[in-house]
């Protein structure tokens, strides 16, 4: 039999074996507790981590596009009268009427295109290409300063609106040379059945004095400047562009209400200056001098985006 002493022993190991066990127990529970607690901290952080990071990439997407309105225009021909208003002097009747027939049969060559999507780009570059009888015009379309313009003029190429259309028009003033195209009518009246909003250019140079019935300060176009034709007015016929484009073939002096879309790359300004050594034909009594047709025929055959 084991003695007292050898009972004690025995009692006290055990005791310091149970006591020992209680406390490893307690350390891994400690141990998994920390260890939970550290995988849910990590986790909450990470969360919060990806919904700030998914915010600033949502926020940097949605800051490189914009929302633009495009509005129905009705056809201007659809406004031509009948026949020649009493109200026109005889003198001037058969120039009238003439005017009117040469208008009403180009209305058969008016074209309509879909609208542009209405959120576009604000910022970058398109490559676009106009081949034309006079020779090819490599073009920079350009989103930075009207955004909405330039993706309405990149839905028009992608269209094909553009394509067999002429260049109407040619200025050979002092002040203003530009060769206006893209209306297939050839009458400067007609655009693809809706409107584009005004986005006016910034950091271009006045000239001149101010228009003393507007106050409109004129600026300057440079050469090579692909602009939006509009009637505007001086802001008080707003948003009106569409179609139609100025393409500058020296520095102009327009007022500050054009929508600059982009540039004639160097290659096409040949192409420019040989339109513009040919002169034009003037326009219809009443005219600005200065303002007619190209006489060397300009012609869009085809546009693209490359």
């Amino acid at each position: 039999m084991s003695s007292n002493e050898e009972r004690r022993e025995a009692a006290k190991r055990k005791l310091e074996e149970r006591l020992e066990t209680e406390r490893l127990a307690r350390r891994k529970r400690k141990i998994v507790i920390a260890s939970v607690s550290t995988a849910v901290v990590v986790a909450v952080v990470a969360g919060v981590t990806a919904v700030v990071v998914k915010k600033i990439m949502d926020d940097r997407e949605a800051a490189r596009w914009t929302t633009c309105a495009y509005e129905d225009s009705p056809s201007r021909f659809d406004q031509l009268p009948d026949q020649v208003p009493d109200t026109v002097p005889a003198d001037q009747r058969p120039q009238y009427q003439a005017e009117l027939d040469e208008l009403k049969a180009a209305a058969k060559n008016e074209r309509t295109s879909p609208k542009p999507d209405e959120r576009v780009l604000k910022s970058g570059t398109e490559q676009a290409t106009f081949v034309t009888s006079q020779g090819t015009l490599p073009i920079t379309l350009e989103r930075d300063g009207a955004p909405c313009n330039t993706a309405a003029v990149t839905s028009l190429i992608e269209n094909k609106f553009y394509d067999d259309s002429t260049c109407h028009r040619m200025t050979t003033s002092e002040t203003l040379k530009i060769l206006q195209c893209g209306d297939p009518t050839g009458t400067g009246m007609s655009g693809p059945g809706w409107t584009s909003p005004d986005e006016p250019p910034t950091g271009l140079q006045p000239a001149g004095q101010p228009d003393p019935s507007t106050g409109s300060q004129p600026v300057t176009y440079p050469r090579g400047t692909i602009a939006i034709a509009n009637s505007s007015q001086g802001g008080q016929n707003p948003n009106t562009g569409s179609s139609q484009l100025f393409i500058v073939i020296n520095d102009s002096q327009l007022g500050p209400d054009y929508s600059i879309v982009g540039k004639v790359d160097e290659p096409g300004l040949a192409v420019l200056d040989k339109v513009y050594a040919g002169g034009i034909n003037p326009g219809p009594v009443g005219s600005q001098p200065g303002d007619g047709e190209p006489k060397l025929p300009v012609t869009i055959e085809t546009a693209t985006i490359d």
